[in-house]
């Protein structure tokens, strides 16, 4: 029996991998497409673009191992049973259930995997990965100002650069502040350097002028300066108590928003309903899995082959799916329906279980 177990779980766990690896591939690689302006244009290093893309990888996954199980489990079972070793199997005592355990092993780790995911990995990874964005959003030191060109780092900085020298220095510096748009000021050095400092970092400019307009009196004033150290810190836009997406909680601070916070409040059943979305989405692998299961053995033989019931198994999988999708949609308009969220998986287990305890199948001569 051991070995049998050991047989099937084999047959399952390689295309399992596979299939996991190509459909996390291609997604991911899809999502790394929008860190791909970051690189041109912010000179971000090749290192942090992977170190970016990876941070998206446990959202990714969540979503991919139950369809992969599937398609796993579909696969396995489909070769097992052209190769006749079903019929072996049951000839020798196996029940169908009896076939189904070790898929049903293979779905436990899936099952605990997702949770770890979900619960732990997901929102670790969005905030580290919102945090991350924020710091090289914010990273004037390491900005990347093209010569000939109007530089905007931020929406109230413009950096004109005329040319560099062979220590990377600038020559014929513009910078125009324009955050207090009463009275803009504009800065013209000969020479400039951007440095990082322990205190953020800085611009020095030597032999220019600064030149700051007041509306309010219509007056200009002017001056003239041999160093001047511009603090650009200043001009980071501050990220101050920005409200957390619910993708970036943990499953408590889902469960038990802050009522003193009007967001919160205002999202409340967003937030309830991704915290049971969470608990509930890992259901659905050994669901899937279950039914791949039934489509290829809960039936009686046809030596025909096994092709309509991959088609039936396939869509009967897809609507599970969108009729977990349409759960979590209405659950948020109404908080009622979140039962609905665990019994959709559930009923699916519980029907494919009856599916696979059918009478003995019955050799079909037509």
């Amino acid at each position: 029996m051991r070995g049998v177990i050991a047989y099937i779980m084999r047959q399952i766990a390689w295309p399992l991998g596979f299939a996991t690896l190509t459909l996390t591939g291609v997604i991911w690689l899809t999502q790394s497409l929008r860190f791909i302006d970051r690189i041109v244009n912010n000179n971000l290093a090749f290192d942090d673009f992977l170190y970016l893309t990876v941070l998206v990888l446990p959202s990714i996954v969540a979503i991919i191992l139950p369809v992969a199980g599937f398609c796993a489990t579909l696969y396995a079972f489909h070769r097992l049973a052209s190769d006749s070793e079903v019929i072996i199997l049951s000839a020798a005592g196996f029940s169908r259930l009896s076939l189904a355990r070790p898929a049903l092993y293979i779905s436990l780790g899936v099952m605990v995997a997702m949770y770890v995911i979900l619960l732990f990995l997901m929102p670790l990874g969005s905030r580290t990965l919102r945090a991350t964005q924020y710091e090289f959003r914010n990273d004037l030191a390491g900005m990347a100002l093209l010569e000939g060109v109007f530089n905007t780092p931020t929406p109230n900085l413009t950096v004109y650069i005329r040319e560099r020298d062979s220590n990377g220095d600038m020559l014929g510096v513009l910078v125009h502040d324009n955050r207090n748009s009463a009275s803009p000021v504009t800065m013209l050095a000969e020479r400039a350097t951007l440095v990082r400092t322990p205190q953020g970092p800085r611009l020095y400019m030597v032999r220019g002028n600064r030149q700051q307009i007041d509306a309010e009196h219509k007056s200009l004033s002017l001056l003239y300066f041999d160093n001047y150290s511009l603090d650009l810190d200043s001009y980071a836009q501050k990220e101050g108590q920005a409200w957390r997406e619910p993708s970036e909680r943990y499953l408590h601070e889902l469960f038990q928003p802050d009522m003193s916070n009007a967001d919160d409040v205002n999202q409340y059943a967003k937030l309830i309903v991704e915290g049971h979305r969470r608990l509930a989405t890992p259901l659905y692998a050994p669901a899937l899995i279950l039914i791949a299961i039934a489509s290829v053995i809960g039936g009686e033989f046809n030596r025909r082959g096994h092709g309509q019931r991959l088609v039936l198994g396939a869509a009967f999988a897809i609507l599970v799916q969108v009729m977990s999708l349409s759960v979590t949609q209405l659950s948020v308009k109404t908080l009622a329906l979140v039962p609905l969220m665990y019994l959709v998986p559930v009923l699916t287990i519980g029907a494919a279980i009856v599916a696979l305890r059918e009478p003995v199948q019955r050799l079909r001569t037509a």
